[in-house]
């Protein structure tokens, strides 16, 4: 007999409802096709096919808008907006499918993790303790860094103070490279209520969902990762490294001085035999910038005590700049705070602040725009727009979707709901 429920499809073609049967004996219904071999679903929910899901994600929400990907997708199907694809359904469906990839990763983490003798938090067990993490990091000749110091048109004076620089010269070939960047954008209310005032504005100031991303790449190779909170995400980067081997590389995390996100770092890593961080030179540069124009009168001071102290850290003289500021004529400062500010930064990233200018004649990374251009592809490209804002939920599931795709993992995970979680991507 005909099942009173008929089975509600949409696909990459259209929506279709197909009839149903049962077979029953008496009062009794026995094998009911629609729970026999079709997924069960809830009163007027729609199965939605993997063509579908692969049309509407990887070309719709993580490309456009929800509304606009809707009137795309419904037009394409050649369907009435009465009768095709709702917004809100599209927004549902997305958000749960970017909540099961979040959901799949933190499965497959926990998983590695245990396999591998470690605790849920990220840390070996004391069985591992003899394992040598990290160790098979190296750092270059010191011929060769001799060599890139001779290219450097500076003061022989200064060279000894570029040769005591306490941050080494790292072999690309062992070493696994992280660009960490949080990004936020901005939260969703939770109700709408009338339009407010600017006034209102500045004595409320929006809140921001965010997302922590980061960039991971090894030997030419590549991978996103992202998290709503830092913590997690460096437990999720501990079972990255063991999942692909990469036990005994050497870390080398580049940020942008952000004081939480390195200590958190050092926190999750402490056990490792081989972390460097390293201070991103734009951001570096562009602290100094902000600071000095601050604390100097007028923009003339401010260039030339900026061009001093960028030359000088530029060749990992830290000490230098940090003497220079100190000494600066206190006619020409208008607001010592932003100077103390400046030192004190610096003070604190001494041990963080390389010499670019060797680093950039041994080809060695000075920045952190991997992890910059990945926050830009997996969250800001598509949720920073005016008039904009997102749930925390809805926001880190569209980043999970679109670090999916960016990772070309969309197959593995349509077809057989699996994420392989390693390094694919040309770095």
């Amino acid at each position: 007999m005909a099942h009173p429920h008929p089975y509600q499809v949409d696909g990459e073609v259209g929506r279709f409802c197909f009839t149903t049967h049962a077979l029953r004996q008496g009062e009794r219904t026995c094998y009911p096709t629609n729970r026999w071999w079709l997924s069960p679903l809830q009163a007027n929910e729609w199965y939605r096919t993997r063509g579908f899901k692969e049309l509407a994600v990887e070309h719709g929400v993580i490309v456009q808008s929800y509304r606009k990907t809707c009137a795309w997708l419904n037009r394409l199907r050649h369907q009435p907006a009465a009768e095709g694809t709702r917004l809100r359904t599209l927004c549902d469906t997305s958000e749960a499918e970017g909540q099961q990839v979040l959901a799949q990763l933190e499965q497959q983490a926990a998983q590695v993790l245990k396999d591998h003798h470690f605790t849920p938090e990220g840390r070996p067990e004391e069985s591992q303790a003899a394992i040598p993490w990290g160790q098979a990091a190296t750092v270059l000749p010191a011929a060769a860094v001799a060599q890139a110091m001779a290219h450097c048109e500076v003061e022989e004076r200064w060279k000894a103070d570029m040769a005591a620089n306490p941050v080494p010269y790292e072999a690309p070939a062992s070493q696994v490279y992280v660009a960490i960047d949080p990004v936020g954008v901005k939260e969703q209310k939770a109700q709408r209520g009338q339009p407010s005032s600017a006034k209102a504005d500045r004595c409320h100031p929006p809140h921001y969902v965010h997302t922590t991303v980061a960039h991971i790449d090894h030997d030419d190779e590549g991978y996103l990762l992202l998290h709503p909170h830092t913590g997690g995400l460096l437990r999720w980067l501990v079972a990255f490294l063991l999942h692909n081997g990469l036990w005994n590389q050497g870390l080398v995390f580049l940020t942008d001085g952000q004081k939480t996100l390195q200590a958190a770092i050092l926190g999750a890593f402490a056990w490792w035999g081989s972390v460097q961080l390293l201070l991103d030179w734009y951001h570096l540069e562009k602290k100094c910038k902000e600071q000095l124009s601050l604390a100097m009168k007028g923009r003339e001071l401010r260039n030339a005590a900026l061009q001093e102290v960028r030359r000088l850290l530029w060749h990992g003289l830290t000490d230098r700049a940090i003497q220079f500021l100190q000494q600066l004529d206190p006619e020409t400062i208008k607001l010592p705070a932003a100077r103390d500010q400046l030192i004190a930064s610096l003070q604190r990233n001494h041990a963080y602040i390389p010499c670019y200018a060797i680093r950039q004649t041994l080809g060695l990374r000075n920045s952190s725009n991997r992890g910059e251009k990945a926050n830009d592809q997996v969250v800001s490209q598509r949720q920073k727009h005016n008039g904009m804002s997102w749930s925390p939920e809805g926001s880190v599931a569209l980043a999970a979707l679109t670090a999916l795709i960016r990772n070309q993992e969309q197959d593995a995970w349509f077809r057989q709901k699996t994420i392989p979680f390693e390094l694919k991507l040309a770095a």
